[in-house]
Protein backbone atom coordinates (compact mmCIF):
# COMPACT_ATOMS: atom_id res chain seq x y z
CA UNK A 1 0.00 0.00 0.00
CA UNK A 2 2.93 2.58 1.02
CA UNK A 3 4.17 2.07 -2.76
CA UNK A 4 1.37 2.02 -4.38
CA UNK A 5 0.63 5.64 -2.70
CA UNK A 6 4.14 6.75 -3.07
CA UNK A 7 3.49 5.87 -6.38
CA UNK A 8 0.35 7.81 -7.57
CA UNK A 9 1.52 10.70 -5.74
CA UNK A 10 4.69 10.94 -7.32
CA UNK A 11 2.83 10.81 -10.88
CA UNK A 12 0.63 14.35 -9.41
CA UNK A 13 4.41 15.75 -8.12
CA UNK A 14 5.82 15.43 -11.55
CA UNK A 15 3.57 18.26 -13.26
CA UNK A 16 5.30 21.61 -13.17
CA UNK A 17 4.67 24.19 -11.20
CA UNK A 18 4.68 28.09 -9.72
CA UNK A 19 2.60 29.97 -7.85
CA UNK A 20 1.47 33.85 -7.43
CA UNK A 21 2.74 35.75 -4.54
CA UNK A 22 0.57 33.58 -2.70
CA UNK A 23 0.93 30.52 0.29
CA UNK A 24 0.70 26.84 -0.20
CA UNK A 25 -2.87 26.68 0.02
CA UNK A 26 -5.10 25.43 -2.66
CA UNK A 27 -6.36 27.49 -5.51
CA UNK A 28 -9.16 24.58 -5.46
CA UNK A 29 -10.37 21.16 -6.24
CA UNK A 30 -12.56 20.10 -9.04
CA UNK A 31 -13.73 22.81 -11.53
CA UNK A 32 -17.11 22.91 -9.72
CA UNK A 33 -15.99 23.59 -6.19
CA UNK A 34 -13.29 25.77 -7.78
CA UNK A 35 -15.71 28.01 -9.56
CA UNK A 36 -17.49 28.61 -6.58
CA UNK A 37 -15.26 30.00 -4.43
CA UNK A 38 -14.74 27.19 -2.70
CA UNK A 39 -17.84 27.43 -0.56
CA UNK A 40 -18.79 24.20 -0.63
CA UNK A 41 -18.64 22.23 2.62
CA UNK A 42 -22.25 22.44 2.56
CA UNK A 43 -22.81 21.49 -1.41
CA UNK A 44 -20.12 18.60 -1.50
CA UNK A 45 -22.09 16.54 -3.87
CA UNK A 46 -19.13 15.44 -6.41
CA UNK A 47 -16.06 13.10 -5.55
CA UNK A 48 -14.18 15.83 -4.07
CA UNK A 49 -16.22 15.94 -1.39
CA UNK A 50 -13.35 13.84 0.04
CA UNK A 51 -11.79 16.78 0.64
CA UNK A 52 -14.46 19.52 1.43
CA UNK A 53 -16.72 17.48 3.37
CA UNK A 54 -16.28 13.60 3.59
CA UNK A 55 -19.76 13.51 4.58
CA UNK A 56 -21.30 14.70 1.17
CA UNK A 57 -20.56 11.43 0.07
CA UNK A 58 -24.21 10.26 0.44
CA UNK A 59 -25.59 12.23 -2.00
CA UNK A 60 -23.89 10.07 -4.40
CA UNK A 61 -26.32 7.47 -5.50
CA UNK A 62 -24.64 6.28 -8.54
CA UNK A 63 -21.25 5.42 -9.23
CA UNK A 64 -19.22 8.74 -10.64
CA UNK A 65 -15.58 9.63 -11.46
CA UNK A 66 -14.15 12.94 -12.56
CA UNK A 67 -10.86 13.72 -13.67
CA UNK A 68 -9.10 17.08 -14.34
CA UNK A 69 -6.80 20.14 -14.06
CA UNK A 70 -6.38 23.50 -13.37
CA UNK A 71 -3.69 25.63 -15.34
CA UNK A 72 -2.17 28.92 -13.20
CA UNK A 73 -0.70 31.53 -14.67
CA UNK A 74 1.01 33.51 -11.94
CA UNK A 75 2.90 37.23 -12.45
CA UNK A 76 4.84 38.33 -9.48
CA UNK A 77 6.35 41.76 -9.79
CA UNK A 78 9.02 43.18 -7.39
CA UNK A 79 9.58 46.89 -7.02
CA UNK A 80 12.68 49.01 -6.17
CA UNK A 81 14.45 46.28 -4.27
CA UNK A 82 17.08 47.49 -2.52
CA UNK A 83 19.80 45.78 -0.27
CA UNK A 84 22.62 47.11 1.53
CA UNK A 85 25.10 45.12 3.36
CA UNK A 86 26.16 44.64 7.07
CA UNK A 87 28.89 46.65 6.55
CA UNK A 88 26.74 49.61 4.55
CA UNK A 89 27.51 49.08 0.70
CA UNK A 90 25.14 48.98 -1.25
CA UNK A 91 24.60 45.46 -3.47
CA UNK A 92 24.58 45.83 -6.86
CA UNK A 93 22.24 45.98 -9.19
CA UNK A 94 20.05 48.57 -6.55
CA UNK A 95 16.88 49.98 -6.73
CA UNK A 96 15.78 47.31 -9.87
CA UNK A 97 12.64 46.27 -10.47
CA UNK A 98 11.72 42.42 -12.12
CA UNK A 99 9.11 40.12 -12.20
CA UNK A 100 9.01 36.22 -11.37
CA UNK A 101 10.16 33.82 -14.61
CA UNK A 102 8.10 31.14 -13.33
CA UNK A 103 6.57 28.02 -15.22
CA UNK A 104 2.97 27.33 -15.64
CA UNK A 105 1.37 25.33 -12.49
CA UNK A 106 -0.36 22.28 -13.90
CA UNK A 107 -2.99 20.74 -10.73
CA UNK A 108 -4.32 17.95 -11.51
CA UNK A 109 -7.16 15.87 -9.36
CA UNK A 110 -8.94 12.52 -9.80
CA UNK A 111 -11.86 11.25 -8.20
CA UNK A 112 -14.33 8.23 -8.10
CA UNK A 113 -17.17 7.85 -5.21
CA UNK A 114 -20.75 5.03 -5.06
CA UNK A 115 -23.18 4.44 -3.03
CA UNK A 116 -21.78 0.53 -1.41
CA UNK A 117 -25.02 -0.22 0.64
CA UNK A 118 -27.61 0.73 2.80
CA UNK A 119 -26.10 3.87 4.20
CA UNK A 120 -22.51 3.40 3.58
CA UNK A 121 -20.64 5.56 0.62
CA UNK A 122 -17.04 4.87 -0.81
CA UNK A 123 -15.41 7.85 -2.19
CA UNK A 124 -11.71 7.84 -3.33
CA UNK A 125 -9.73 10.96 -4.33
CA UNK A 126 -6.18 11.88 -5.56
CA UNK A 127 -4.90 15.67 -5.66
CA UNK A 128 -2.29 18.37 -4.63
CA UNK A 129 -3.99 19.94 -1.63
CA UNK A 130 -1.44 22.59 -1.49
CA UNK A 131 1.64 23.47 -3.30
CA UNK A 132 4.61 26.51 -4.27
CA UNK A 133 7.12 26.35 -6.93
CA UNK A 134 8.69 30.15 -7.61
CA UNK A 135 11.31 31.13 -9.86
CA UNK A 136 13.48 34.38 -10.22
CA UNK A 137 16.25 35.71 -12.32
CA UNK A 138 19.74 33.50 -10.89
CA UNK A 139 22.25 35.69 -12.11
CA UNK A 140 22.88 37.92 -9.24
CA UNK A 141 24.63 40.61 -11.52
CA UNK A 142 21.16 41.15 -13.06
CA UNK A 143 19.46 40.17 -9.55
CA UNK A 144 20.59 41.16 -6.24
CA UNK A 145 17.51 39.35 -4.51
CA UNK A 146 19.26 36.03 -5.88
CA UNK A 147 21.44 36.10 -3.17
CA UNK A 148 18.08 35.42 -0.95
CA UNK A 149 16.53 32.49 -3.16
CA UNK A 150 15.74 32.25 -6.44
CA UNK A 151 13.83 29.18 -6.68
CA UNK A 152 11.57 27.61 -3.82
CA UNK A 153 9.05 24.70 -3.82
CA UNK A 154 6.67 22.87 -1.47
CA UNK A 155 4.51 20.56 -2.97
CA UNK A 156 2.41 17.46 -1.47
CA UNK A 157 0.32 15.33 -3.63
CA UNK A 158 -2.37 12.80 -2.01
CA UNK A 159 -4.33 9.69 -2.35
CA UNK A 160 -7.71 10.00 -0.07
CA UNK A 161 -9.95 6.78 0.41
CA UNK A 162 -13.28 8.22 2.00
CA UNK A 163 -15.75 5.95 4.28
CA UNK A 164 -19.54 8.16 4.64
CA UNK A 165 -22.43 7.09 6.47
CA UNK A 166 -25.94 8.52 6.15
CA UNK A 167 -27.21 8.14 10.11
CA UNK A 168 -30.82 9.71 9.12
CA UNK A 169 -32.01 11.61 6.20
CA UNK A 170 -31.27 14.86 7.65
CA UNK A 171 -27.48 13.99 9.21
CA UNK A 172 -24.42 11.91 7.79
CA UNK A 173 -21.08 11.60 8.75
CA UNK A 174 -17.55 11.28 6.95
CA UNK A 175 -14.16 10.05 7.24
CA UNK A 176 -10.86 10.08 5.23
CA UNK A 177 -7.01 9.38 5.47
CA UNK A 178 -4.77 11.16 3.16
CA UNK A 179 -1.44 9.42 1.85
CA UNK A 180 0.70 11.44 1.13
CA UNK A 181 4.24 12.38 -0.39
CA UNK A 182 5.76 15.80 -0.54
CA UNK A 183 9.00 17.33 -1.78
CA UNK A 184 10.97 20.69 -0.78
CA UNK A 185 13.73 22.50 -1.88
CA UNK A 186 15.56 25.70 -2.41
CA UNK A 187 18.04 27.62 -4.51
CA UNK A 188 20.31 30.95 -3.63
CA UNK A 189 23.30 32.39 -4.13
CA UNK A 190 25.92 33.18 -1.30
CA UNK A 191 27.14 36.70 -0.73
CA UNK A 192 30.49 36.81 0.36
CA UNK A 193 32.20 39.55 -1.61
CA UNK A 194 35.61 39.10 0.74
CA UNK A 195 35.75 36.08 0.35
CA UNK A 196 36.22 35.59 -4.00
CA UNK A 197 36.23 31.56 -3.85
CA UNK A 198 32.69 31.54 -2.29
CA UNK A 199 30.85 34.99 -2.98
CA UNK A 200 28.15 34.12 -5.83
CA UNK A 201 28.08 30.31 -5.50
CA UNK A 202 24.80 27.96 -5.47
CA UNK A 203 23.47 26.79 -2.37
CA UNK A 204 20.95 24.28 -3.13
CA UNK A 205 18.32 22.03 -1.02
CA UNK A 206 16.47 19.45 -1.99
CA UNK A 207 14.49 17.55 0.51
CA UNK A 208 11.71 14.79 0.25
CA UNK A 209 9.17 13.30 2.45
CA UNK A 210 8.35 9.61 0.70
CA UNK A 211 5.05 8.95 2.99
CA UNK A 212 3.01 10.87 5.51
CA UNK A 213 -0.66 10.78 6.56
CA UNK A 214 -3.66 13.37 7.78
CA UNK A 215 -7.14 13.35 7.42
CA UNK A 216 -10.28 14.73 6.36
CA UNK A 217 -13.52 14.35 9.02
CA UNK A 218 -17.10 16.08 8.18
CA UNK A 219 -20.55 16.51 9.31
CA UNK A 220 -23.20 17.21 6.70
CA UNK A 221 -26.87 18.43 8.31
CA UNK A 222 -29.60 18.65 6.26
CA UNK A 223 -32.02 21.18 8.04
CA UNK A 224 -34.45 21.42 5.28
CA UNK A 225 -34.67 20.50 1.66
CA UNK A 226 -33.48 23.82 0.77
CA UNK A 227 -30.99 24.51 3.88
CA UNK A 228 -27.85 22.79 4.14
CA UNK A 229 -25.10 22.94 7.08
CA UNK A 230 -21.33 21.38 6.60
CA UNK A 231 -18.28 21.57 9.25
CA UNK A 232 -15.29 20.06 7.71
CA UNK A 233 -11.43 19.50 9.80
CA UNK A 234 -8.45 18.67 7.53
CA UNK A 235 -5.53 17.70 10.24
CA UNK A 236 -2.27 19.03 10.59
CA UNK A 237 0.31 16.75 8.42
CA UNK A 238 3.17 16.01 10.05
CA UNK A 239 6.63 15.36 7.96
CA UNK A 240 9.86 14.33 7.92
CA UNK A 241 11.83 15.67 5.03
CA UNK A 242 15.37 14.19 4.15
CA UNK A 243 17.54 14.93 0.99
CA UNK A 244 20.77 17.01 0.63
CA UNK A 245 21.86 20.70 0.54
CA UNK A 246 25.07 21.06 -1.37
CA UNK A 247 27.27 24.26 -2.34
CA UNK A 248 27.79 23.17 -5.86
CA UNK A 249 30.75 22.65 -6.99
CA UNK A 250 32.24 22.76 -3.55
CA UNK A 251 30.97 20.14 -0.95
CA UNK A 252 26.73 18.53 -0.67
CA UNK A 253 26.07 16.89 2.86
CA UNK A 254 22.71 14.89 3.62
CA UNK A 255 19.96 16.93 5.38
CA UNK A 256 16.78 16.80 7.17
CA UNK A 257 14.15 18.82 8.25
CA UNK A 258 10.17 19.39 9.23
CA UNK A 259 7.47 21.54 7.38
CA UNK A 260 4.31 20.48 8.77
CA UNK A 261 1.07 21.62 7.32
CA UNK A 262 -1.03 23.00 9.97
CA UNK A 263 -4.83 21.94 10.06
CA UNK A 264 -7.75 23.46 9.11
CA UNK A 265 -11.71 23.94 9.79
CA UNK A 266 -14.16 24.78 7.24
CA UNK A 267 -17.92 25.34 8.07
CA UNK A 268 -20.55 26.82 5.12
CA UNK A 269 -24.21 27.08 4.66
CA UNK A 270 -26.08 25.98 1.47
CA UNK A 271 -29.47 27.38 0.45
CA UNK A 272 -31.80 26.90 -2.61
CA UNK A 273 -34.49 29.81 -2.50
CA UNK A 274 -36.17 28.24 -5.47
CA UNK A 275 -35.29 25.14 -7.73
CA UNK A 276 -32.76 26.96 -9.89
CA UNK A 277 -30.95 29.21 -7.66
CA UNK A 278 -28.03 28.02 -4.73
CA UNK A 279 -26.19 30.36 -2.71
CA UNK A 280 -23.42 28.63 -0.90
CA UNK A 281 -20.94 30.51 1.88
CA UNK A 282 -18.17 29.28 3.94
CA UNK A 283 -15.37 30.40 6.42
CA UNK A 284 -11.62 28.57 6.29
CA UNK A 285 -9.13 28.70 9.71
CA UNK A 286 -5.86 27.86 8.84
CA UNK A 287 -3.85 27.66 12.29
CA UNK A 288 -0.67 28.55 10.61
CA UNK A 289 0.42 30.15 13.96
CA UNK A 290 2.17 26.84 14.77
CA UNK A 291 4.59 27.06 12.18
CA UNK A 292 7.85 29.37 14.50
CA UNK A 293 10.11 28.10 12.08
CA UNK A 294 12.03 25.52 10.50
CA UNK A 295 15.83 23.91 10.75
CA UNK A 296 17.80 22.20 8.13
CA UNK A 297 19.81 19.79 10.17
CA UNK A 298 23.25 18.68 8.26
CA UNK A 299 24.37 15.48 8.97
CA UNK A 300 28.12 16.71 9.06
CA UNK A 301 29.35 20.47 8.91
CA UNK A 302 28.59 22.23 5.69
CA UNK A 303 30.47 25.83 5.33
CA UNK A 304 31.15 25.66 9.29
CA UNK A 305 27.38 25.00 10.18
CA UNK A 306 25.44 22.47 11.57
CA UNK A 307 22.31 23.28 10.82
CA UNK A 308 20.07 26.16 9.34
CA UNK A 309 17.23 28.16 10.63
CA UNK A 310 14.77 29.93 8.93
CA UNK A 311 12.28 31.97 11.46
CA UNK A 312 8.65 32.22 10.15
CA UNK A 313 6.29 33.44 13.16
CA UNK A 314 3.34 32.62 10.79
CA UNK A 315 -0.25 33.61 11.94
CA UNK A 316 -3.76 32.15 11.89
CA UNK A 317 -5.72 33.22 8.89
CA UNK A 318 -9.47 32.73 8.32
CA UNK A 319 -10.78 33.31 4.59
CA UNK A 320 -14.65 34.17 3.78
CA UNK A 321 -16.03 32.02 0.84
CA UNK A 322 -18.98 32.93 -1.02
CA UNK A 323 -20.46 30.65 -4.09
CA UNK A 324 -23.60 31.52 -6.43
CA UNK A 325 -25.06 29.12 -8.57
CA UNK A 326 -28.07 29.38 -11.18
CA UNK A 327 -29.26 26.54 -13.57
CA UNK A 328 -30.42 28.37 -17.02
CA UNK A 329 -31.88 24.64 -17.95
CA UNK A 330 -31.48 21.12 -17.81
CA UNK A 331 -28.04 21.75 -19.98
CA UNK A 332 -26.20 24.78 -18.40
CA UNK A 333 -25.57 25.57 -15.37
CA UNK A 334 -23.72 29.20 -14.66
CA UNK A 335 -20.83 29.56 -11.21
CA UNK A 336 -19.29 32.39 -9.66
CA UNK A 337 -17.56 32.83 -6.47
CA UNK A 338 -15.50 35.07 -4.64
CA UNK A 339 -12.99 34.79 -1.17
CA UNK A 340 -10.37 37.20 0.08
CA UNK A 341 -7.63 34.88 1.29
CA UNK A 342 -5.50 36.85 3.95
CA UNK A 343 -1.22 36.42 4.12
CA UNK A 344 0.01 34.33 7.44
CA UNK A 345 3.31 36.14 6.71
CA UNK A 346 4.46 38.90 8.77
CA UNK A 347 6.67 41.77 7.23
CA UNK A 348 9.58 40.87 9.59
CA UNK A 349 9.77 37.34 8.61
CA UNK A 350 8.86 37.73 4.14
CA UNK A 351 11.70 36.98 1.93
CA UNK A 352 11.73 35.46 -1.96
CA UNK A 353 10.83 31.83 -1.00
CA UNK A 354 7.85 32.50 0.36
CA UNK A 355 6.38 35.55 -0.76
CA UNK A 356 2.66 36.75 0.05
CA UNK A 357 0.23 39.02 0.33
CA UNK A 358 -3.21 39.64 0.90
CA UNK A 359 -5.54 38.31 -1.74
CA UNK A 360 -8.93 38.24 -3.43
CA UNK A 361 -10.04 35.88 -5.72
CA UNK A 362 -12.53 36.28 -8.27
CA UNK A 363 -13.92 33.11 -10.69
CA UNK A 364 -16.84 32.17 -13.04
CA UNK A 365 -17.77 28.84 -14.51
CA UNK A 366 -20.15 26.43 -16.11
CA UNK A 367 -21.73 23.45 -15.90
CA UNK A 368 -22.47 21.43 -19.01
CA UNK A 369 -24.44 18.07 -18.79
CA UNK A 370 -25.01 15.31 -21.72
CA UNK A 371 -26.80 13.44 -20.15
CA UNK A 372 -24.48 10.88 -18.04
CA UNK A 373 -21.74 13.33 -18.94
CA UNK A 374 -20.82 16.37 -17.60
CA UNK A 375 -18.07 19.05 -18.11
CA UNK A 376 -17.45 21.74 -15.59
CA UNK A 377 -15.19 24.63 -16.38
CA UNK A 378 -13.81 27.13 -14.00
CA UNK A 379 -12.06 30.43 -14.88
CA UNK A 380 -10.35 32.77 -11.53
CA UNK A 381 -8.35 35.70 -11.27
CA UNK A 382 -6.18 35.76 -8.13
CA UNK A 383 -5.03 39.37 -7.67
CA UNK A 384 -2.85 40.72 -4.70
CA UNK A 385 -4.92 43.41 -2.64
CA UNK A 386 -2.43 45.89 -2.42
CA UNK A 387 1.36 46.54 -3.00
CA UNK A 388 3.43 44.96 -0.09
CA UNK A 389 5.90 47.14 1.28
CA UNK A 390 8.73 45.75 3.37
CA UNK A 391 11.12 48.77 4.71
CA UNK A 392 14.27 46.97 6.27
CA UNK A 393 12.27 44.90 9.00
CA UNK A 394 12.49 41.61 7.51
CA UNK A 395 15.04 39.17 9.35
CA UNK A 396 15.27 36.63 6.54
CA UNK A 397 15.66 39.09 3.54
CA UNK A 398 18.35 41.05 5.97
CA UNK A 399 20.15 38.07 7.03
CA UNK A 400 21.24 37.61 3.47
CA UNK A 401 23.74 40.36 3.32
CA UNK A 402 26.13 40.05 5.76
CA UNK A 403 29.10 42.14 6.52
CA UNK A 404 32.91 41.34 7.48
CA UNK A 405 31.78 41.82 11.10
CA UNK A 406 28.81 39.26 10.97
CA UNK A 407 26.07 42.23 11.07
CA UNK A 408 22.94 41.82 8.81
CA UNK A 409 22.19 43.87 6.14
CA UNK A 410 18.76 46.20 5.42
CA UNK A 411 16.60 45.23 2.66
CA UNK A 412 13.66 47.31 1.60
CA UNK A 413 11.63 46.76 -1.15
CA UNK A 414 7.66 46.28 -2.74
CA UNK A 415 5.47 43.74 -4.27
CA UNK A 416 2.47 42.69 -5.63
CA UNK A 417 0.87 40.37 -8.68
CA UNK A 418 -1.84 38.49 -9.79
CA UNK A 419 -3.03 34.99 -11.26
CA UNK A 420 -5.05 33.49 -13.91
CA UNK A 421 -6.63 29.78 -13.49
CA UNK A 422 -8.50 27.81 -16.10
CA UNK A 423 -9.74 24.61 -14.90
CA UNK A 424 -11.80 21.76 -16.71
CA UNK A 425 -13.45 18.75 -15.23
CA UNK A 426 -15.15 15.61 -16.53
CA UNK A 427 -17.35 13.67 -14.99
CA UNK A 428 -18.86 10.29 -15.82
CA UNK A 429 -22.06 8.71 -13.97
CA UNK A 430 -22.85 4.80 -14.67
Amino acid sequence: MKKLISLLSAVFLSFPAASLAGNVDTFGIGSKATALGGAFSAYADDPFAVYYNPAGLTQIERPIVSIGFEVLNPKIKVHNFRAVDGDGNRVEPYGISFSDSSDNLVVPHFGFATHLWNNIYFGIAAYIPYGLHIKWEDNPSKNSAAYNGFESYYVRGVVTPTMAIKLTNKLSVGFGISFGRSDAGTQRRIYAPSIPSLNGRVIKGDLHDDFNISFNAGILYKLYDNLSFGLTYRSKTNTDFEGTVEVKGLDKVDASTSIDHPDQLQFGVKYKPNRRLTLTADVVWTNWSQIHGYTVKFKRPLLGKTEENFPRDWKDTRQVRLGIEYKWNEFLTLRGGYFYDPSPIPDHTFDMLWPDADKKTYSVGAGLHFGRLTVDTVLQYIVAEYKREIGGESVNLNNSYPGVSGNPGRVSMSADGHLWGYGITVSYRF
